[in-house]
């Protein structure tokens, strides 16, 4: 008989020497008597390895590997006898197996050991459901591999027994919410998009034959369980109902009226998401509900949907008044200036005389709600009337117009803006948005004059002399408007614009005398620049 003292990876080495059943006889005698775990654990491992040489002790050697899965106290040597139970591939291994994940003791590492081994065990469709039970485990490195095995299955083997699943009431709310994830994101690694559904329909009609099979409870599910926060869960739920779009369309619109706040808040969101044209009468309905998270739900609907027709019932929200009587979410008109952007980029071509007559109302909030709205789409058409607006006694309508007037960056409403700054009586703020809308102009018009256009460049070097001299006399200004003057000639003034900074070097507070300091230094710096590149030619 062999040294008892002999080291596993010995008797494994020398095991043709010792003869294949007494090697496995001393592997099993080291598991099952040894006290030192680290030799025990490697006994295990070699105990598995051996077996492919003499099958017929592959029973044997399960029972061994079963007691210890299910008697050991150490974790480790019970994750080590799992894994080896994956080795031997003996059908018998999946009982111990599946009872060892139905115990809650069994922690993170032994429930991945244990579904590894099933895994290379057996994977029909017992094995896949324990899988796809283990969607809903606390532990993101479980959910993360059975998902990685599922999605390796045929699409509609795995499809039809995840919605066998999703009809379960055993489940919780979290675990359908996975499945319903898992579904659309089978869907979407077999090229399903929103424009190819007959691919799917003509590649994989099982597919497509049970989803619509189940469409009542995938309906009720997504509805039940969607989370606006969760994006994930969304743009499945999304996916999976699009392909299933007209059929279910009547159904989801039907649940727009639901008395239920969640399943109706759910199919608003829905119907946005599906773009249903004719969920748009029940969605404006909803704009004045008395729950906020259903307005909001309807308005990002509408947006979404994008028909022209709803903009008047979106902006007549808007249009109030006196500012005492105005929403108590002010968040709301940002929803609503959001989802009007959205319905008119996505209707090209679509004519703005609605919005430009509504500038003439006697809102000051829609005025300077669609001031924003313009500015945002951002097409030059808008500049007049925008302009018009700067005559505006309102600060918050003058303001969105300015800021406006500078995403979109046509170079004419330039001397009106100058004139706000000119002007004592402007406000510091609508200064400080002018300077502001003025960069921003510059910006997008720069490359005009490296491209040499003489005109174009005479007209900003104006605009440039007049800034300088509004800087030169800004002694008494607003700190904020100087620093913006400054930052601006930083960046676009040249020799002209020292005389204005160095006025500016000596102000209060401290902040002015930093950028004034700042920009004197970059312009002289970029003087030198230019001078010894001509020195070279």
């Amino acid at each position: 008989m062999p040294n008892s003292n002999l080291s596993p990876q010995e008797i494994f080495d020398k095991r043709e020497e010792f003869g294949l059943e007494n090697s496995v006889e001393m592997l099993t005698d080291i598991v099952e008597t040894d006290k030192d775990n680290g030799k025990r654990k490697s006994a295990i491992k070699f105990l598995a390895s051996i077996i492919k040489y003499i099958p017929k002790l592959n029973n044997e050697c399960f029972i061994t590997l079963e007691n210890i899965l299910i008697s050991e106290i150490n974790i480790e040597i019970k994750c080590e006898a799992a894994k080896a139970l994956g080795k031997l591939k003996n059908e018998k291994a999946l009982k111990p197996l599946k009872w060892t994940l139905e115990q809650k003791s069994a922690n993170v590492d032994l429930r991945l050991a244990t579904l590894k081994a099933i895994m290379k065990t057996k994977f029909k469709e017992t094995q896949i459901t324990i899988f796809i039970n283990e969607l809903d485990s606390e532990y993101n490195s479980i959910r993360e591999y059975v998902k990685s095995q599922l999605v390796g299955l045929e699409p509609e083997i795995l499809i039809r027994l995840l919605l066998d699943n999703l009809e379960s009431e055993t489940i919780s709310n979290k675990h359908k919410s996975e499945i319903i994830k898992l579904i659309g994101y089978e869907l979407s690694s077999i090229n399903i998009s929103f424009q190819d559904r007959d691919y799917i329909k003509v590649k994989y009609p099982e597919v497509v034959s049970s989803l619509l099979r189940n469409k009542a409870v995938l309906l009720e599910q997504i509805i039940r369980n969607l989370k606006t926060e969760d994006t994930e869960l969304i743009d499945s739920a999304t996916l999976i109902l699009k392909l299933l779009s007209p059929e279910i369309n009547r159904d989801v619109i039907k649940l727009l009226l639901s008395d239920d706040f969640i399943i109706r808040k759910n199919a608003i969101t829905i119907a946005g998401r599906l773009k249903l044209k004719d969920a748009v009468e029940s969605l404006i309905s909803g704009l004045d509900n008395i729950y906020s998270e259903v307005s909001v739900a309807s308005i990002e609907a509408l947006g979404e949907i994008g028909d022209l027709s709803s903009v008047p019932e979106l902006l007549n929200i808007l249009n109030v008044e006196d500012i005492s009587f105005e929403y108590t979410d002010i968040d709301m008109k940002f929803y609503i200036m959001d989802a009007v952007k959205k319905i008119y980029s996505s209707n090209k071509g679509a004519n703005f005389d609605y919005l430009f007559s509504n500038l003439e109302s006697n809102s000051e909030t829609l005025k300077e709600s669609i001031a924003f709205i313009l500015g945002d789409i951002g097409n030059e058409e808008f500049t007049d009337p925008l302009t018009k607006l700067l005559k505006s006694k309102n600060l918050d309508v003058k303001k969105n117009a300015i800021i406006s007037l500078g995403k979109i960056g046509n170079i004419n409403p330039i001397t009106h803006l100058i004139e706000i700054l000119e002007d004592p009586n402007s406000y510091w703020l609508i200064k400080k948005v002018a300077i502001d809308a003025i960069y921003n102009i510059f910006q997008r018009n720069w490359y005009r004059i490296t491209e040499n256009n003489i005109e174009f460049k005479r007209i900003l070097t104006k605009h440039i002399a007049i800034l300088i001299d509004v800087l030169k006399k800004s002694e008494a200004e607003n700190a904020k408007v100087k620093i913006g003057l400054i930052k601006f000639l930083e960046f676009y003034g040249d020799e002209p614009a020292l005389s204005a900074l160095l006025a500016r070097v000596n102000d209060f507070p401290r902040i002015v005398r930093i950028h004034a300091s700042n920009a004197i230094k970059k312009i002289e710096d970029k003087i030198e620049e230019r001078l010894g590149l001509n020195n070279i030619d």
